[in-house]
Parts: C-alpha cells; structure tokens; sequence
C-alpha cells in the first residue's frame, strides 16, 4: 500500500444502507462484528486526511444500491416499522458534501454509472473498497475494477491487483447455502486476495495509506 500523498487513492464504499440491517432477508446471521466501527474509522480517517492535505485528496465514493425487487429492503419504496428508509445510509457511512452518492440496482458499481469515468478522470493508481456483502456487490465491483484495469500505474510499477486494497474488516457477508457468515466472508476474501485485489485490515490500510 502506498500513502495517499504519493499515489491518487480513491476510497468506495459499497451498499452501506439501512436496508442492509434488515434481520432476516439477507441471511440468518452476518460476519464480521466489527463491520459499522471499521468503516466508522476509515471513513473519519480519510476525511481528517483530506483536512490535512486538500492538495492530495482521497476520492471519497459513495455506491448505493436501489433495488428494483418490491420486497428488498433496499427498494426505494421499503420503510422499516421504526421509520428507517430502507436505502438511506447507516449513520457510520453518512455522506457529507461533496462526496458523490452513485446509484446502482445491480451487483457491480460500474453498472449503469459514471465510477468508472469519476475513477480514470482523477486517474486514481490506487483504490481502497469496502462495504456490503463480500460475496455478492462487493465482490462483483472488485473484480470488474481489476478487469477494467482502470487504475495508473504507480512510480513503482506494482501491479494493479496490489493496488486494489480490500478491507476485510469493513466487509461482511450472510450465512446462505448451509455455510455460516464467516466461512461465506473468508472464502470469497481469499478468493479475491492476489488475483484481484489486495486483502488487508482497516487499521493497517489507514496507518500506511492515510497517515
């Protein structure tokens, strides 16, 4: 990883909703326990950095899903009994001006927006993602950024994938198909690790990327 003063760095957030809080539709139990507190530190992290060095900013990314499903928690329709809108962000990923809400209705955060163009555009040689399922948006935004190949190239050549930096402790994922939420969220990090992306910790990604 390099610091964000060195190479353009974007940050993306996928699919940090309230409808992702629902109980029950996304799984009977989710990973990673840690999840809201980790994204709660990166995203202060990178917004305390951009403070420190308007001349180096962090491209800040919000991706949101709008379903097309009447009965997703994430259709634009869905209200929850205590009054949360269902595609509203949670508390921890709120957006503050002048960070950009991309909405999608299908896995991948390339699809039907302009990410791809805001990403060449700030010529970003380095992309930091996390956010919601592992498995399934963003899995499918990892892979289609490193196919893309999107990214510059770096003072040191490194390639791409390395550049791609997965956060495995601001992603989660539900338990589905007999498998429990941590063995769903740690194959796919693995399957991702080395051949798209870069898996690493929060902690570790904010001391070397956003100090």
């Amino acid at each position: 990883m390099l610091p964000a003063s060195a190479s353009p760095t974007a940050l993306l957030l996928i699919d940090i909703q309230q409808g992702m809080r629902h109980a029950t539709h996304w799984g009977p139990e989710r990973s990673t326990p840690e999840f809201e507190s980790k994204v709660e530190s990166v995203l202060r992290a990178a917004r305390a950095y951009n403070q420190r060095r308007p001349d180096k900013p962090v491209l800040i990314i919000h991706a949101h899903n709008h379903s097309a499903r009447l009965a997703s928690p994430l259709h634009p329709a869905y209200v929850f009994p205590d009054g949360a809108i269902g595609v509203a962000p949670m508390a921890v990923a709120a957006p503050v001006a002048p960070e950009p809400v991309l909405v999608k209705d299908v896995n991948s955060a390339f699809i039907g927006t302009d990410l791809e163009a805001r990403l060449r555009a700030f010529k970003t040689a380095q992309l930091v993602v996390l956010g919601l399922s592992t498995d399934e948006c963003v899995s499918s935004t990892v892979r289609m950024a490193a196919n893309l190949k999107l990214l510059e190239r770096d003072a040191a050549g490194s390639p791409a994938e390395s550049r791609i930096v997965l956060l495995s402790d601001a992603t989660a994922a539900w338990a589905k198909g007999g498998f429990c939420a941590r063995t769903i969220h740690e194959v796919h990090l693995a399957s991702l690790n080395g051949e798209f992306a870069r898996v690493e910790t929060t902690e570790d990604a904010i001391e070397a990327v956003l100090r």
